[in-house]
Order: structure tokens, then C-alpha cells, then sequence
């Protein structure tokens, strides 16, 4: 749970406070634990029930991390590793007495379940039927262990681009999954925008040299030309970048250039920017949202005024989708659409007409499990959110996926619906191995869950899906990172091979 409170805020809520004080003495303590936890912990964030964690994990993770965000001292300087290398993140000044946190901590203590109890978990058919296994040909001999932080499909040039953070490189697979070129020495790789992709010119996204949580400033944006042969940095575009994990080119206004919309998911700082061009050719940063936990962009007229809008996904935090209208000469209005619980643990979103209502849909993963709570949790999943009109959207699917990370929605089968192809990086390797993958198959009646035999060759964190070979049906790639924390289960297989695979579609 991550507090981002400005001093406006933080003021309202201590003079709240100081006025309720009288009334609140004559309360019991446990009414008074939960009216000051939903003034603190939902000021800036969905409130989060105390029955959405057990109790133990309140108690040794998720309260020690919401103590650091409120600079409770006492609580702070009785940490230990690797909580306590989080007091960077503590504010200037304690946020709370030490009396109302103690009331806070007992009311989730106190309301938390003991334990979840066992899942009751979907059956999951064979989709072998649909895809044909390959795992690409792409290794560094007398490398590392392979970790995939970023792949795409080029369907123009027919060939799969994939960053492997481990060995700092870059590889170009062919689209029969054979390894053309391996560029080294790169940062990890973690976004790769293909709208140029006709001229071999791809903007390519750095987090930073490794792709864990800390306050290093050394992300960057580039365009290079790639082709099977070269890879030349054309520009250097954007440095010095918080933590920056999806960057896309698009025009939003009346001049016809590109801006680039950089997502920052940072640590201490991030955010949603726009960079664009000015007279003598340098980027200059127009900031939309300042909020770390910036995931991902998807630009389009939204509201049918003919100028391209910004739907965006934080996911730290306050966990939120939200939309930005365009109305004009780079000035933007914010809406939001929905709002989540700070623990989901928001990792992906799309769009597409799941109900052919004509309406666009929402289709929405939570499942990061990297954090203060590393548990198998019963609400992280794919989320469907139809649209009810004028910019409301109701949940109306929810399929149980331990650790989703991220879905896309194609119409696979070409049956004219749109389904879903869903990964999890933090699957019940114990119990539910193979939903580490789920295709998801929209019949128009209903939806079916579907796998593949594949859990054993990678624990994975990317995906993308295109027609790679131009024969008319959609495949998929995927890459895995399996070293990481792990909620249930390890699978020594994953440390094998180079975590590559293609899933042809075999449909046609």
C-alpha cells in the first residue's frame, strides 16, 4: 500500500481529525480503528478492507509498509532487512500520532482473516487444438539465466524482437523462431512501440539497468533502425527517466509531429508525461499525472471530437484507469473510469468489443505479487468491464488467475468474438501450474478456460500476439523471467532453456 498525500490533503485530514476528536473519545476503540483507517488509507487510494489479507501478512509486511509511508518513527526504526531499506520512501514528518496508528494496526489486526480459505479453482481445458508449440533458437552461450523483460511481434517485417535483462541483450528472431541477431551491452529492455516498424525504426523503452524497485534516475527512450545486420541508436532521445516501462508515439495535437507519451512507473517519483518537440528539435515534458506507478497508454478518440485521447493505468497506489479528453492545443481533462483496491496489485489493460455491442469494453489483469504481500490472493485475475455508456463501465467477468500480468484481447479462433490470452508471472505453481497461461475462448454464449502444456518451459512475464507468419490467424510469443519472488512454488525447469516460445495458431 503506497500513500501519496499532498500537504492540502494531509491538512484537511489532521483538521478533520482535531474536530472529530471529542466525539470519537466516546466511541469503542475498534469503531475509532476503522474511522481513522478509512480517513488515512482512503484519502489517496481505494480503502482496502482488512479481509482482503490475512492477518499475518498485515502484521509483518503491509503494516510495517503503510508505518514507512506515514513516517511512524517508532515503527521505522524497529525494522529489519529488506523492509527497512524502504525508510527512503518515509516523508518529512510523521503523518500520525502514535496513538492513532496504534488504533489503526489493531483494526486490521483484529478484522483480518486468520488464513484465505482454498480456492475452488476453474477447470482448465486443452487448447492444443488451437496452437502449435515452438520455443525459439536464441541463447547466450555461457550466459545467465535468461530473463525476458520486453518482446513484440513485427508482422511488417516478420520477425520477434525480445529484451533479455539477464544478459543485457537484444535479440531479432525470425518468425520461424530462429535467432538472427543478438545486439549486446543494452540496458533492460522494457517497451518496443512499432508504428515505424515500414522503416525499421523502433522506439524502444529502458527501464534502467535492472528492472527492480529503486530510486536509480536512468531510464531512457531511443529510436533505433534495427534491421537483421545493424542496430544504430538514432537518436537519443529522452534520459534520465524514473523507472519508464511503456512509451508510445502518437500525434495529439494540430501539428504533425509525434509526442511521445512516456509512462514512468518509478519509485519515489514516476508519472504520466507527454515530451514533445519544440522549434530547435529538443523534447520538452508536459506532465499529466505525477502519481508513480504509470503502466501503460492507449491512445484513440474516445469521445468521437476527432482528437486522439489518453486512457492510462497507474497501478501503484491508488490504483486507477483514467482517461484524458483532448480538447485541444495540448490541454487535457481527466475522468476517472475505475478505481481499485491499493493491494490488487494492477499489472495490465486493453481494450476491445468483447459483447459486439459496438461499445469498447475494458479488459483489465491485478496480479503483481512482488511487494508486501506476496500471497496467492483470491481477487487477482481477468477482469472483463463492459460498457454501460457515457464513460461508466461495470464488471461482468472474472477469471481466478494467480499472479495475472497481462492480458490481450484477438479474436484467436476467427469466429468474429474477441478472446483473451492471459500470462501470470506469480501462478500457483503448487496447485495450478498451468495457469500460467489461459486462453480464454468467447464462444458469444460464454467463455471457456483453456491451456497448454507449457508451464515447464517458463514462468512468464511477456506476451504479444500478431500474425507473425501472414497466414491469416493470430499467434503469440512469450518470454519468461523466472528468477524473482515466488508465492507458491518454484519450478526448477524454468532455470532451462532460454524462456522463448511461440505459440502458432494453427486456426487459419
Amino acid at each position: 500500500m503506497k500513500f501519496k498525500i499532498s500537504t492540502l490533503i494531509i491538512s484537511s485530514i489532521f483538521l478533520f481529525i482535531g474536530v472529530e476528536t471529542i466525539l470519537q473519545s466516546c466511541k469503542p476503540k475498534d469503531e475509532q480503528g476503522e474511522k481513522l483507517a478509512k480517513t488515512y488509507c482512503g484519502s489517496c487510494h481505494l480503502f482496502p478492507e482488512p479481509s482482503m489479507l490475512p492477518q499475518n501478512v498485515w502484521q509483518y509486511s503491509t503494516l510495517p509498509y503503510m508505518a514507512i509511508m506515514m513516517g511512524v518513527d517508532y515503527e521505522i526504526n524497529a525494522l529489519e532487512k529488506p523492509l527497512s531499506d524502504y525508510r527512503i520512501l518515509r516523508p518529512k514528518s510523521q503523518m500520525i500520532s502514535d496513538e492513532d496508528w496504534g488504533k489503526i494496526k489493531k483494526y486490521y489486526l483484529e478484522n483480518a482473516p486468520k488464513a484465505f480459505g482454498k480456492p475452488n479453482y476453474a477447470k482448465l481445458e486443452d487448447a492444443g487444438n488451437l496452437f502449435e508449440i515452438k520455443r525459439m533458437e536464441a541463447k547466450v552461450e555461457g550466459g545467465s539465466i535468461p530473463n525476458i523483460t520486453a518482446i513484440a511481434i513485427d508482422t511488417i517485417n516478420q520477425k520477434i524482437i525480445a529484451g533479455d535483462q539477464s544478459n543485457r541483450v537484444i535479440w531479432l528472431i525470425d518468425k520461424e523462431g530462429k535467432g538472427i541477431q543478438n545486439i549486446k551491452n543494452q540496458d533492460a529492455l522494457a517497451y518496443i512501440d512499432l508504428k515505424n516498424a515500414k522503416k525499421n525504426e523502433y522506439l524502444l523503452t529502458f527501464i534502467g539497468t535492472t528492472t527492480q524497485a529503486n530510486p536509480d534516475v536512468n531510464g531512457s527512450v531511443n529510436y533505433v533502425n534495427l534491421t537483421d545486420n545493424s542496430f544504430k541508436v538514432i537518436n537519443k532521445d529522452i534520459s534520465n527517466l524514473n523507472r519508464p516501462i511503456h512509451t508510445i508515439a502518437r500525434n495529439l495535437d494540430e501539428t504533425p509531429d509525434d509526442e511521445l507519451i512516456v509512462s514512468e512507473f518509478g519509485f519515489k517519483e514516476g508519472g504520466l508525461s507527454i515530451w514533445k518537440k519544440n522549434a530547435v528539435g529538443t523534447y520538452q515534458r508536459q506532465v499529466l499525472n505525477s502519481q508513480t506507478g504509470a503502466t501503460k497508454t492507449i491512445i484513440a478518440d474516445f469521445d468521437g471530437d476527432k482528437k486522439n485521447d489518453i486512457l492510462a493505468l497507474f497501478a501503484q497506489g491508488d490504483e486507477r484507469i483514467i482517461l484524458y479528453k483532448n480538447k485541444g492545443k495540448m490541454q487535457f481533462e481527466e475522468k476517472l473510469l475505475l478505481r481499485f483496491p491499493s493491494i490488487y496489485g494492477s499489472s495490465s489493460f486493453d481494450i476491445a468489443d468483447m459483447n459486439k455491442d459496438g461499445k469498447i469494453d475494458i479488459v483489465y489483469t491485478a496480479g503483481d505479487n512482488a511487494d508486501f504481500s506476496t500471497i496467492l490472493k483470491p481477487y487477482h485475475g481477468v477482469y472483463i468491464f463492459t460498457n454501460q455508456g457515457k464513460f461508466q463501465f461495470k464488471q461482468t467477468e472474472f477469471f481466478h488467475q494467480n499472479g495475472s500480468t497481462k492480458v490481450i484481447p484477438r479474436d484467436f479462433d476467427n469466429d468474429g468474438d474477441i478472446d483473451l490470452a492471459a500470462i501470470a508471472l506469480f501462478p500457483d505453481n503448487d496447485h495450478r501450474p498451468s495457469e500460467g497461461f489461459i486462453y480464454i475462448e468467447n464462444t458469444g454464449k460464454e467463455y471457456i478456460q483453456k491451456t497448454l502444456n507449457i508451464n515447464h518451459l517458463g514462468r512468464w512475464s511477456v506476451i504479444d500476439a500478431a500474425d507473425i507468419d501472414h497466414d491469416g490467424d493470430i499467434d503469440i510469443v512469450l518470454g519468461s523471467h523466472p528468477v524473482a519472488k515466488f508465492p507458491a512454488g518454484f519450478d526448477p525447469t524454468w532455470k532451462e532453456g532460454n524462456g522463448l516460445v511461440i505459440l502458432k495458431n494453427k486456426k487459419k
